[in-house]
């Protein structure tokens, strides 16, 4: 697992509630709107490419880290089902040339990856009420932990359909999860997620073994931290 900065996740749950999307499809007509004007037919490959890159860097600087921290960057192989190559003004069989049309299937693929973000933001919510304080509660933390994990990565298989690259989520998705919790793996939980949690494009891990997984996991978490809190002692 990837290390994720401390407080990272509350940095982007903070942008989720920052998000205009009117002010985004105003920006995004405003430049569209002359380069594709109305009885535009095809696009060049230089003109397509031009206005993809110009939209990309208009994104960048207009969303906030829920878009800019994750790599739920529009046109990504995972999540919200948007890529240029397909989808921007090349429909197949005949293109839409429709501005609007096009700027809702932006907004559309922007929406979706928002929704991963919530529904972790609440399961990550769920857990912090679920998971005993007292570091000495060690079966209820590793089990509720263990329940974490699971229920993080199958919202994020539900997302990425696990589609190429999958994976990359789910790692970055594991490693809010302990932010939001305010735990920090050690070095054997870490190795142990590297191991257990290597996952493959296209293919989704099965329930039971999953489970397996992050039962060790949880378990080798809840262990580092019984020797921190023994040597604070």
């Amino acid at each position: 697992m990837s290390k994720t900065a401390l407080g990272s996740w509350q940095r982007i749950r903070d942008s989720l509630d920052g998000y205009e999307p009117e002010k985004l499809i105003r920006l995004l007509r405003e430049y569209l709107t002359p380069q594709v004007p109305p009885g535009t037919r095809k696009l060049t490959d230089a003109q397509h490419d031009a206005m993809a890159k110009h939209i990309q860097r208009l994104l960048e600087q207009n969303l906030g880290p829920w878009y800019t921290e994750t790599g739920v960057v529009l046109g990504n192989e995972s999540i919200g089902g948007y890529c240029w190559c397909h989808r921007f003004f090349r429909q197949k069989p005949t293109p839409n040339m429709s501005v609007e049309y096009n700027i809702q299937l932006m907004i559309d693929a922007l929406e979706r990856s928002r929704e991963w973000l919530f529904k972790l933001d609440a399961r990550f919510e769920a857990l912090r009420h679920d998971l005993p304080s007292a570091p000495d509660d060690t079966d209820i933390r590793m089990l509720a932990l263990a329940d974490g994990l699971v229920s993080t990565l199958d919202i994020t298989i539900q997302a990425t359909a696990c589609e190429e690259a999958w994976y990359g989520f789910a790692d970055r998705a594991l490693g809010w999860m302990f932010d939001a919790l305010g735990l920090r793996p050690g070095y054997q939980a870490g190795k142990l997620m590297n191991k257990l949690f290597a996952f493959e494009s296209w293919h989704a891990p099965p329930l039971e073994e999953l489970r397996d997984s992050a039962e060790k996991v949880a378990a080798a978490v809840v262990e580092d931290e019984g020797r921190r809190h023994t040597h604070k002692r």
